[in-house]
């Protein structure tokens, strides 16, 4: 749910009626929009009630640096709609059934569709970004196209970690500052520049989003096993059923005895049953995995508030303060 009131639900309403009238001059709004086997599939990853968490970040950056956010939806809308892509795309990789509560793309239209779809995706992404009226466009650009590269060698390195015993907490830090926290890095950099803040500015900015990335990330491992399907939205326990590597696997290898780790690598190197994903819980629990992904996620949180404090007075310092408590909160 994306519940908080005030500003936060009026950047989220400001994206979702870009996105509308965004498709709509792009002939992909609507049942009139063909060939329907492309558009459906793509208005359908963007309907899915997102919280649109990546581009209310960069409307925030924005207005922080004294800019005005609608000036920042094209670019804002470009994330979301490359977001929705990663998503897309890491569901036909994951085998997943279920997202935001609803059958994924590939379970709805097929692997083939769902391809073209994000594809799609990807394209308007960018229609989107050059739309923006700055003079900062091309570094704009650099920027959104260096951070499509590495989110896709942090989920190279995600599937590659899925067949690997032991893997570091180095290594899985390295996965998810690719994977998850680049793209919030984008959008408060994008955000900053564009509400003209300094570079200096524009960097506080990025690191307090990777932080906010890490412990994202982090959350979404502990979610994944802790909440039940109705209310996470997407298949329980997915990462245990698919080898993922999260960082409960890692600090419960790392941590555990010899006989439970033994047990959890034994569930990792076969198909995996509800059983096994019960068992893989009680050995996160055992091991102190899922307490110690409570305190990374309180950790990065901080760090993340020690960069906002570096900025000084901001005129919406509330809403950065009400977007990491809700991140904090957040069951799904």
């Amino acid at each position: 749910m994306y519940d908080q009131p005030g500003k936060l639900v009026e950047y989220k309403e400001l994206v979702n009626s870009h996105l509308t009238l965004f498709l709509k001059r792009h002939g992909a709004a609507a049942d009139f929009a063909q060939p329907q086997s492309l558009y459906d599939p793509v208005r359908y990853a963007l309907e899915g009630n997102g919280k649109r968490l990546r581009p209310v970040l960069l409307l925030m950056c924005c207005e922080a640096m004294g800019g005005k956010a609608q000036s920042a939806l094209p670019a804002a809308a470009a994330v979301e709609l490359m977001h929705n892509f990663t998503l897309v795309h890491d569901d036909i990789m994951d085998h997943d059934d279920t997202r935001r509560g609803r059958p994924t793309v590939h379970r709805r239209w097929g692997t083939e569709a769902a391809i073209l779809a994000g594809d799609a995706l990807v394209v308007l992404a960018y229609k989107s970004l050059l739309e923006s009226e700055s003079p900062r466009l091309p570094e704009l650009c650099r920027l959104f196209t260096d951070g499509i590269l590495e989110i896709c060698e942090g989920q190279a390195w995600d599937r590659d970690f899925e067949q690997e015993k032991s893997v570091s907490a180095g290594q899985y830090q390295t996965m998810i500052l690719k994977k998850t926290a680049r793209l919030l890095a984008i959008c408060a950099q994008m955000g900053a520049w564009l509400g003209g803040g300094a570079s200096r500015q524009v960097e506080i900015f990025r690191r307090c989003a990777e932080h906010v990335g890490l412990a994202f990330q982090i959350q979404d491992d502990l979610l994944d096993i802790t909440v039940e399907q109705a209310v996470l939205g997407k298949d329980f326990g997915s990462d245990v059923r698919r080898h993922k590597r999260t960082f409960l696997y890692v600090h419960a290898n790392a941590h555990g005895d010899a006989g439970l780790r033994r047990e959890l690598q034994n569930i990792f190197a076969k198909e995996v049953t509800d059983a096994d994903i019960l068992s893989a819980q009680r050995i996160f629990r055992a091991t102190g995995a899922l307490a110690a992904a409570e305190a990374a996620v309180r950790h990065h949180m901080k760090s993340a508030q020690g960069y906002l404090t570096e900025l000084g007075r901001l005129p919406n310092a509330g809403d950065f303060n009400v977007f990491i408590e809700m991140i904090l909160q957040r069951r799904a």
